[in-house]
């Protein structure tokens, strides 16, 4: 499928992570994570992209190593004294839940993003999920951008309300899983929930990925709900949400139009990246594969419209 254009480069600014995780198909220890990892990983097969991150000298070489050959601008990476974040999590697959999870921000203690002169002028942005102090940061250095997606996680929506929200009020697109909305909105119900934060901040779409489920897209008109491609067995779990994002807006920055052809083949793409990432412990999933690969996956879901 060829895109029409050149695409817009993509910015974004996230973590980059250290991550200890289980899930019933075995134990991951030190695997490199973060939603700046994933999602960069994820979004080089679509364009160019500029991260804004830190990590610590303990781990820094590990992303340095895998963002080899993946063409991404490091500019706004920073090497910190601190040590890398790190995380840990046990994927219930039972419940789809994340339990015992716990982390330590490390390096983002002490982090203060700063993009350079033509990053600012960035058309698509994702603020992948960390301290809203930092998206805030972000979003007031930016100059015109076209569209700013983001993400978050039920730690901020309790701990960090008024922090967060600013930061949701500047957002077009928002990526949550059903409990986050629902406790963003704090209301029982994912259709209650996609009403009332798409007018509460004015969201030109709102993402609720569903795991195995798949993902549903809310904007005006018709709601878009894609199924997951199956992966039997799902290894792990983690950075799924930031390859979702990471497909939707790669595929818009291609097509750099917003139309319902457009956002639903945008969500196929999601749907594709997620499945690659789930195959593997950490960023394995994601590192060797090739445009040709997608394409090939996404032949497999026919229905969605041909793009011309």
């Amino acid at each position: 499928m060829t895109p029409p254009h050149q695409p817009w480069p993509l910015l974004v600014a996230g973590t980059i992570t250290r991550d200890d995780v289980r899930t019933p198909m075995g134990v991951n220890t030190d695997g490199l994570g973060g939603s700046a990892t994933y999602f960069t990983l994820a979004a080089r097969l679509f364009a160019p992209v500029s991260v804004v991150g830190t990590a610590g000298p303990d781990f820094m070489h590990a992303f340095q190593a895998a963002m080899k050959g993946t063409g991404a601008d490091l500019r706004s990476t920073v090497t910190s004294e601190l040590p890398t974040y790190r995380w840990f999590a046990e994927h219930d697959y039972e419940t789809g839940t994340t339990r015992n999870e716990r982390s330590d921000q490390g390096a983002y203690r002490g982090f203060s993003p700063v993009l350079t002169a033509d990053q600012r002028k960035s058309r698509i942005v994702f603020l992948g999920s960390m301290e809203p102090r930092h998206q805030m940061r972000v979003l007031e250095q930016l100059d015109d951008p076209w569209l700013v997606a983001g993400d978050t996680m039920k730690l901020y929506i309790r701990e960090q309300p008024e922090a967060l929200e600013p930061v949701l009020q500047r957002l077009d697109y928002l990526f949550l899983n059903a409990s986050e909305a629902m406790a963003l909105a704090k209301v029982g119900t994912i259709e209650e929930a996609s009403e009332q934060l798409r007018h509460r901040f004015t969201l030109r779409g709102l993402v609720i990925k569903e795991g195995p489920k798949g993902a549903t897209l809310y904007r005006h008109g018709d709601d878009i709900h894609l199924p997951a491609l199956p992966v039997d067995p799902p290894i792990d779990p983690t950075g799924a949400g930031d390859a979702v994002a990471a497909g939707f807006l790669g595929c818009l920055a291609e097509q750099q139009v917003e139309t319902d052809d457009s956002v639903r083949l945008a969500l196929g793409y999601a749907m594709v990246m997620a499945s690659f990432t789930i195959q593997h412990f950490s960023v394995r999933g994601l590192q060797p594969i090739t445009r040709e690969d997608v394409e090939s996956r996404m032949a497999s879901m026919a229905w969605l419209p041909s793009m011309t």
